[in-house]
């Protein structure tokens, strides 16, 4: 072949090859915003809301531990109170090297009708510590959380609370979804 040919032929693969392209440009990736952390007040509200809007209580007001405004770094404790009563509380920490989220306190059972990594301990039922306390313990990859409920000492509009079966149901999944928020 002839050089002139050679250069013809490369010349024509290059012209069909452009021809054949796309000529949209390819996409530019959308960075993707940081992760906002929660802050403390806002764990709360949601713990709140919980109380309020699956439990029914009524008069409710959230007081974190720390300072509302702090972002959560490696754990916080969120108080429920009802009036001068304290009827609930929501604690979380990062515990890489404490796998049991009831910090070996006895009287929790694992409950696995309720969930992977669920525990339960129903202080209406404990004989020896009897209360009128419910706490659901969970660990989800290095944290673990606690979510307690003070079931008939909990004002509902309708009277006192008396934790259901589906009210346990939505509480663990009220310490998971908030615990999941921490994880990320």
């Amino acid at each position: 072949m002839k050089r002139g040919s050679s250069a013809a032929i490369g010349l024509a693969l290059l012209v069909a090859a452009t021809a054949c392209a796309d000529p949209t440009p390819a996409p530019v990736p959308t960075p993707v915003p940081a992760q906002q952390r929660t802050t403390h007040g806002e764990l709360c509200e949601a713990v709140a809301r919980f109380f309020v809007n699956e439990l029914g209580a009524v008069d409710v007001r959230a007081e974190p531990t720390i300072a509302a405004e702090m972002v959560i770094g490696g754990g916080t404790i969120c108080e429920i109170d009802q009036g001068t009563n304290r009827i609930g509380y929501y604690s979380a920490r990062s515990a890489p090297d404490e796998p049991d989220p009831t910090n070996r306190v006895e009287g929790f059972v694992r409950e696995p009708a309720l969930g992977d990594a669920v525990w339960v301990y129903d202080l209406r039922a404990d004989a020896a510590n009897p209360s009128t306390k419910v706490r659901f313990a969970t660990r989800l990859e290095e944290w673990n959380a606690t979510l307690e409920v003070v079931d008939t000492e909990t004002r509902t509009a309708t009277g006192a609370l008396r934790l259901s079966d589906e009210d346990k149901i939505a509480a663990v999944r009220v310490v998971r979804e908030l615990t999941a928020g921490l994880t990320g």
